[in-house]
């Protein structure tokens, strides 16, 4: 770890108030005389507390937030919306700039650049501001999820258009361009003929053409479309991976049915390529540092962005031989893309609870981890004890020597979070319905280990998948048969993986209502006046 990431470490800690006497007398050391390190600490320090005390961008007072079913964890970064003064920030802001004045970072403080200036300025990315997230322009609203309970609340969109949600209803908006429907109706009225926005139910999307259109949920499962003026194009949500790492020989990759868009990526010195637990490849890690794969792509500017930031839903899923040790504080990473604490991870921990990141709480020991941000709860894990418990692995089943298949989703419609052992519902926890993701950003996803290679698996991984909504029960069920015939997930006959995440199925026109099945996405009636 370099000086400057350890500087970094030890200020998250001091900042979230579980730094040791001991660790903040290190860091007096590593900032003394140095004046990058000092100049540095302070713009992170002057960052995070800012943070707190971004305002609101959309505030009504028809909007009900949707509560939170437990605390979030201690080092979640509020979200703008969130109306809430954070002493613990502040004195621990204080405290930094308390360090920064005893080692004299005071003279650098006082340059002509304002605070505004510093807040812009180049900074560790690991904690961003949340309000950017989101991009619905650098002052305005980030990603969150309106709950209105009865009425209606109307807002502009940044893509240009005026959107209104009628309750009782919940709408998470993701994006300048577009929002998340989880109950009630939605009703889209561009500005000009160049807005747009689109409207996400599960599988289904309703996609607009400068259009003025509503969309309302029947039920659970059947959502109603109609148009006011012009046509929309209704959309089938494509179920292939976003990513998918096979490992198998370019060659043959080239040929096969099922052939992966090529990723960039980085091996470790002490990453080799052996034989597949499908197909021709697979990658052997030896518990190392120098073990690593780095995906060289996905990356954005800043969270929210990058091929790999997702938001209703999320799945990871991969094969595996693991030779961990389970021993406390040894870590083995399978996936885990690092940005602070909006983060993804799927990795073998024995911690001690650490950062007190569980949720729910469970007995501290070995575990199978599985971190997301969700919005509202924060960062948390969804640690499965291994303990042979209810239905739970031990480690011991897991370190066999025989090839195991692990799935951990997300789902934002259901709230639910799970892991899948082997094709079997393990462990899973409920959040309340329509939490959006907070992931993607700098920092570049990392397979059997992570950004600061300090947590090399111990093992072989193989067909690493990751998906930007969440596989049902039965999918992950038919992927785990597939994978243990030595087939891969999908099946040899399902054709080429395509970029494409959605799939046109009918265009709506004014005056033609449908109605539509969003598990599917298919129509399922005939025209109705």
């Amino acid at each position: 770890m370099t000086s400057y990431e350890q500087i970094l470490e030890l200020a998250d800690r001091q900042f979230d108030g579980s730094a040791t006497p001991d660790e903040i007398a290190q860091l007096e050391t590593l900032l003394a005389d140095d004046a990058g390190a000092q100049k540095a600490y302070l713009r992170y320090a002057l960052m995070n507390g800012q943070l707190p005390l971004s305002p609101p961008a959309l505030g009504k007072p028809t909007i009900a937030p949707t509560e939170p079913v437990a605390a979030p964890p201690k080092v979640a970064v509020p979200s703008r919306h969130r109306q809430r003064w954070y002493v613990g920030v502040w004195m621990s802001v204080a405290a930094s700039l308390l360090i920064a004045i005893t080692i004299g970072i005071a003279q650098y403080a006082a340059n002509e650049e304002t605070p505004d200036e510093l807040a812009q300025s180049s900074y560790d990315n690991r904690q961003p501001p949340l309000g950017m997230v989101g991009k619905l322009g650098a002052d305005e609203l980030g990603p969150m999820t309106l709950s209105v309970e009865q009425g209606e609340t109307e807002f502009a969109s940044n893509g240009g258009a005026n959107v209104r949600v009628t309750g009782p209803g919940m709408l998470g908006v993701n994006s300048p361009q577009g929002g998340v429907l989880y109950n009630g109706a939605v009703h889209a009225k561009p500005e000009s003929p160049e807005s747009r926005f689109s409207v996400t139910a599960a599988n289904l999307r309703v996609v607009d053409s400068g259009t003025e259109y509503q969309v309302a949920m029947l039920d659970d499962r059947h959502v109603r479309v109609e148009v006011l003026n012009g046509q929309v194009d209704v959309q089938s949500r494509i179920r292939l991976p976003l990513y998918y790492w096979h490992f198998d020989d370019p060659a043959e990759a080239a040929h096969s049915a099922v052939a992966a868009i090529a990723t960039p990526m980085t091996l470790g010195e002490k990453t080799k390529r052996v034989a597949g637990i499908i197909g021709s490849g697979a990658v052997r890690f030896d518990n190392t540092p120098a073990s690593f794969v780095q995906i060289d792509e996905g990356t954005g500017g800043e969270v929210g962005e990058g091929g790999m930031a997702c938001s209703s839903g999320i799945t990871l899923e991969a094969m595996f031989v693991s030779n961990w040790s389970g021993k406390p504080f040894d870590y083995d990473e399978i996936f885990r893309k690092e940005d602070g604490v909006y983060r993804i991870l799927l990795s073998f921990q024995n911690d001690g609870d650490v950062g007190d990141y569980d949720q729910p709480e469970v007995t501290p020991g070995p575990c199978l981890s599985f971190g997301l941000h969700i919005e509202k709860q924060g960062y948390s894990e969804l640690d499965m004890p291994l303990d042979g418990r209810d239905g739970r692995p031990t480690v011991a089943e897991l370190t066999d020597g025989r090839p195991h298949h692990v799935v951990a989703t997300y789902d934002s419609f259901s709230g639910r979070k799970s892991i899948y052992i082997d094709g079997e519902l393990r462990f899973e926890h409920q959040f309340p319905v329509g939490g959006l993701i907070l992931c993607g950003g700098q920092a570049p996803a990392v397979i059997g280990n992570m950004w600061r290679m300090q947590e090399p698996f111990a093992g072989v991984i193989d067909e690493v998948a990751l998906y930007d909504f969440p596989l049902t029960a039965d999918e992950i069920s038919a992927h785990y048969v597939n994978a243990s015939i030595g087939k891969r997930y999908f099946g040899e006959e399902s054709g080429p993986l395509a970029a494409g995440r959605w799939r046109s199925v009918t265009l709506v026109t004014a005056g033609m209502p449908r109605i539509f099945d969003k598990q599917t996405g298919e129509p399922v009636d005939v025209l109705i006046p």
